[in-house]
């Protein structure tokens, strides 16, 4: 399963686009020969604000050519700098310099000063909040220059991280902060992002972009997991399946995962109602059998040490009636899947078992999501003789975007 880096790049663009239409529109306003705000502190505009605020408003002016600019915006940004020297409880050189470090699109900065300003004079906030708010362009515009034209990660999620701060309704920049976090490796500070977002409630199937970043944060929790349960690290494992099964119920993956971290913690009576419903979900899976199995014969274990021979016989009796996978036609293995617009081919491997070498084997797989089936296809494999392995392909129809699949096999 995958979500392709570039539709994140796309929706990290569109995200872009719809906020600096804001600001490009507020820079215009920004400019003006005197200030709006009095502060009740008694605070006035110092010489250097003054000036600097000047050299802000011609900077605004439409026939200063574009080049100009970001040496305006330096001058007014040293200049405010200058009356912070002299006086540095002033809110008007913090204000005139905000504006003038979001020109030099130096966001971090811009933010900071004017958290200054208002922690100096609260009625600035009328005129900080807005300006803030508009900061988020800017820091998608940083962000996604970073990644597009730089490959600098550690500064696109800085500024990704800023506009969520800014924008707490903005549900791409957290999602960027956690997806490239997670290429990096940064499990500490990508995971708690995709959990949240599994948490939320589902999207509408029409709202493919909220669609895809749940897939992506779906697809690296399964990832992340499966790396803890290779380091033994199975408890952690198990919290992060169950926040996956919880928002996608019928995930393959998850429950697979998750029997596996049961199995290896010894929580057999955990173990079992999980592994059933991947029985249900794989039914061909020798692997899944033989976990249950054990899990069956550990519990009649415990019971007969405990006395309790009804139980010990009810686990004994349903070891027996497990599928052996040396009697089963084929068992089924590595299925993956791989989504490209309304097309996913899923690929997987059958290993020989009790079907006749050379026999036509038929596999009807289901594509699942969270919301139900979104497709469905057959394939047909010959079967290899015993312990042999072949390998299979099929491209399905899909009509939303699966997170998992089961399969049965056909007559």
């Amino acid at each position: 399963m995958n979500t392709r880096n570039g539709l994140l790049f796309a929706l990290c663009a569109a995200a872009v686009a719809t906020t600096l239409a804001g600001t490009d529109a507020a820079a215009q306003r920004g400019g003006r020969s005197s200030f709006q705000t009095t502060c009740a502190s008694g605070a006035r505009p110092s010489n250097q604000a003054n000036q600097a605020q000047g050299v802000l408003n011609r900077a605004m002016l439409p026939m200063i050519p574009a080049a100009q600019k970001p040496g305006m915006y330096q001058q007014a940004y040293d200049q405010a700098m200058q009356g912070m020297t002299a006086d540095a409880n002033n809110p008007y050189n913090y204000y005139v310099a905000a504006q003038a470090a979001a020109g030099l699109n130096q966001v971090a900065r811009a933010d900071s000063l004017y958290r200054k300003t208002v922690e100096l004079c609260p009625e600035f906030a009328g005129e900080v909040t807005p300006a803030r708010q508009q900061l988020v362009g800017a820091a998608l515009e940083a962000a996604r220059v970073a990644i597009a034209e730089r490959h600098d990660t550690t500064a696109a999620i800085t500024n990704w991280e800023l506009a969520s701060q800014l924008d707490p309704n903005n549900a791409d920049a957290p999602f960027y902060v956690g997806y490239f976090s997670f290429l990096r490796g940064d499990q500490t500070r990508a995971l708690p992002v995709f959990r949240r977002l599994l948490a939320m409630p589902a999207p509408a199937p029409a709202d493919t972009d909220a669609v895809q970043r749940r897939m992506a944060a779906l697809g690296g929790l399964l990832d992340a997991s499966a790396r803890m349960l290779n380091a033994n690290q199975n408890q952690q494992a198990a919290d992060l399946l169950q926040a996956v099964i919880q928002a996608d119920p019928n995930n393959r993956n998850a429950l697979y995962y998750q029997s596996l971290a049961y199995y290896k913690m010894q929580r057999w009576a955990d173990l079992l109602p999980v592994a059933e419903r991947v029985m249900r979900i794989d039914p061909l899976n020798g692997n899944e059998a033989l976990v249950m199995f054990a899990a069956h014969r550990a519990l009649a274990d415990q019971a007969k040490a405990q006395g309790n021979t009804t139980s010990e016989t009810q686990h004994r009796n349903a070891a027996l009636r497990l599928p052996n996978p040396d009697s089963m036609q084929v068992t089924v293995d590595n299925v993956n899947m791989t989504t490209e617009g309304t097309t996913t081919t899923i690929r997987g491997q059958v290993k020989g078992a009790a079907a006749r070498a050379g026999a036509p084997v038929r596999l009807e797989f289901t594509l699942t999501s969270p919301g139900g089936d979104v497709g469905t296809g057959t394939v047909t494999v010959a079967a290899p003789v015993r312990d042999a392995t072949a390998n299979f392909e099929a491209q399905i129809p899909t009509t939303g975007f699966p997170s998992s699949f089961r399969y049965r096999l056909l007559p």
